[in-house]
């Protein structure tokens, strides 16, 4: 049985503060910025890996997974999987408690963002259809069309993962495809989706704020 603390850093000066901090056990610490995805984090990985149900992780707060909800989202799926007992301190949960709990905070996630992402489309396709109407619309280019046509192709397989709500482990797990290279169709398609509001003039201010917020959250 193994006491881990995870901490995430992004300067010098905050590495040596959080050392100075109460750290409980054998601590994980990954210096890089909070952008990078959890799962892509060099001491993340490793901690996927090592973790066992036998173990107990201790995280400061959840904001040290990620920077937007889905990254959060996509770390909490992946530590689950590990069986492992996971206390998130701000949380300030009992130990022993925290597979339920980490079940709730995940399907809360899950709940916002399949609420951003719906409204989001909603408002694509309002805009598409006022478009229309207006005559304004012109659908995508032919070049552009033929190359997302070929890339989504491609990495068919890793987009099929993203819609079935599969995190970027668990794609990468079952194909094979590096999981940097996940995260990256993820953001070429939510591009795919600004340039084809941008091409056929429709009100987009909304929906790209949405993204953004998605994004940065």
């Amino acid at each position: 049985m193994s006491v881990i603390t995870y901490i995430r850093v992004s300067t010098v000066a905050q590495s040596k503060f959080k050392q100075q901090a109460k750290i409980k056990g054998k601590p994980f610490i990954d210096k890089c910025p909070v952008t990078l995805p959890f799962i892509e984090r060099p001491r993340a990985q490793e901690l996927l890996t090592t973790l066992t149900a036998e173990d107990t992780l201790y995280i400061e707060d959840i904001d040290r997974l990620g920077d937007n909800p889905k990254d959060i989202l996509d770390a909490l799926k992946a530590l689950l999987e590990t069986n492992a007992d996971v206390i998130i301190n701000k949380f300030d949960l009992e130990e022993g408690t925290s597979a339920t709990a980490l079940k709730a905070v995940i399907s809360a996630f899950e709940t916002m963002i399949n609420m951003k992402e719906y409204q989001m489309q909603e408002k694509t396709v309002e805009g598409i259809a006022r478009a229309k109407a207006e005559g304004k619309y012109k659908g995508g280019k032919k070049g552009r069309k033929m190359n997302v046509e070929r890339w989504m192709e491609r990495n068919k397989d890793v987009i099929e993962g993203l819609k079935s709500g599969l995190t970027t482990y668990q794609i990468s797990d079952s194909t094979g495809v590096g999981k940097t290279q996940v995260s990256r169709v993820r953001k070429r398609l939510r591009e795919i989706e600004a340039e084809l509001i941008q091409e056929n003039n429709i009100p987009h201010e909304e929906v790209i704020d949405e993204t953004q917020k998605l994004e940065q959250a």
